[in-house]
């Protein structure tokens, strides 16, 4: 395939996770099909399962960062931050940075600040207003990691943060190309991250997504016997740029971000729902100029949550139908846990890693068909070989919101 001047393409990927730094720490973990769970006791609220988590490690973030201002950073933004230097380091830009004019932000978060809000209002008042670090007042909004990250890398071209929940690292991507397509910028750092702590597994139990009852198996994308989400946590960056300009810059692409779409169907039955996702896909396939007979791999989104990983099932199969029945099927949240607005670039993480590496990852904690949704005969519960070109990344929130990302693989 020859390469348009105007195609994006993606120039570097940095990554934070429970699995240690970088893309391959995150890729070698969904080829075994690891299942890291770890009990959440210190973040445990009132439910009466001790939900388990997939967390960050102790990472030392100064190896990386140093030591200036850490103290004041949510964990968010540390990972962030480290991503996004693992994602420049690979890009080649680390060195010798772009003009802060060339240089854009873009990054899917929803829960950010919601720990330090809440401490913030309790100290004020509780103890009364002198009491509250002027310090932690940034913190307390949603675009905290994005403003820091732009700070430290002098980004001035574009600085956004997209909070459309489970879509917003899919939206982050879409929005982000956008921009570069436009001329607002040269490079984007365009990421997604969450963190888990006390206020954000509260809104989850509220929302009805934890399990309650055996939470050890939560988390089993495709399964029966999964009895909700394993949250997670960490950070995923991708620098994005014009082919063209990676290029001149004698810079290598990873693969192509070739279109994004995205749609909303009121989540008042799986059907609706399943709708809304497949029209997603259907866009993305027709912008990219593609049909589903050449779609070689599907990312699911789906994450152990019935209703959604039904939807996740009828849209594919809707999609596919008798066309392409076998299409290869993958689903990394049974690694990697619902890591929410970071979800996105995560799977968009692990299919540059199939196209790279030449293999689909495991679909860790799959075991069981679910009866009421459409089998998938691509569905894996191991790891396997790749030899496909192009890759649908396929997600929606759990109120109606539904995107889908096509990738393609630099040597197609």
């Amino acid at each position: 395939m020859t390469y348009q001047a105007d195609s994006i393409v993606i120039t570097g990927i940095g990554a934070v996770s429970a699995f240690g730094l970088g893309a391959d720490a995150v890729w070698a973990a969904l080829e075994n099909g690891e299942t890291p769970r770890a009990l959440l006791e210190g973040e445990a609220t009132s439910s009466p399962q001790t939900p388990y988590g997939v967390k960050v490690g102790n990472w030392n973030p100064v190896e990386l960062l140093g030591k200036r201002g850490l103290q004041f950073l949510r964990p968010s933004t540390q990972f962030l931050l480290g991503a996004s230097q693992l994602a420049l380091a690979e890009a080649g830009l680390n060195e010798q940075m772009p003009d802060p004019d060339d240089l854009g932000v873009v990054i899917g978060t929803n829960l950010a600040g919601l720990q330090s809000i809440t401490n913030y209002d309790f100290t004020a008042v509780t103890e009364g207003p002198q009491y509250v670090s002027p310090m932690e007042a940034p913190n307390t909004l949603a675009n905290a990691p994005a403003s820091h990250l732009a700070i430290r890398v002098q980004a001035r071209a574009l600085n956004t943060t997209i909070a459309s929940g489970q879509c917003a690292g899919f939206d982050a991507l879409g929005y982000a190309s956008k921009m570069l397509r436009e001329g607002r910028a040269r490079y984007v750092l365009v990421g997604g991250v969450e963190e888990l702590n006390e206020r954000v597994l509260w809104m989850y139990q509220n929302s009805n997504v934890l399990p309650h009852e055996r939470p050890e198996d939560a988390g089993r994308p495709f399964d029966g016997k999964s009895t909700g989400w394993v949250p997670g946590e960490g950070a995923a960056v991708l620098v994005l740029e014009r082919y063209e300009d990676a290029v001149n810059r004698g810079a290598k692409p990873l693969a192509e971000l070739v279109s994004w779409a995205a749609s909303f169907s009121a989540p008042s039955s799986v059907e609706k729902r399943a709708k809304g996702l497949a029209r997603a896909a259907k866009n993305a396939l027709q912008i990219a100029k593609l049909s589903a007979e050449e779609i070689d791999l599907v990312v699911s989104g789906a994450n152990g949550h019935h209703e959604q990983d039904r939807a996740e099932a009828m849209a594919i199969t809707e999609l596919f139908g008798e066309q392409r029945p076998n299409v290869d099927v993958c689903a990394i949240k049974g690694t990697l846990g619902e890591s929410y607005g970071a979800s996105g670039l995560f799977q968009a993480v692990a299919a540059v890693g199939a196209l790279q590496r030449g293999t689909v990852p495991a679909t860790a904690g799959y075991e069981s068909e679910d009866s009421e949704a459409p089998h998938l005969p691509g569905l894996r519960a191991e790891s396997r070989s790749f030899a496909g070109n192009h890759v649908l990344l396929t997600g929606q929130d759990l109120f109606g919101s539904a995107s889908a990302v096509v990738l393609r693989g630099a040597g197609a």
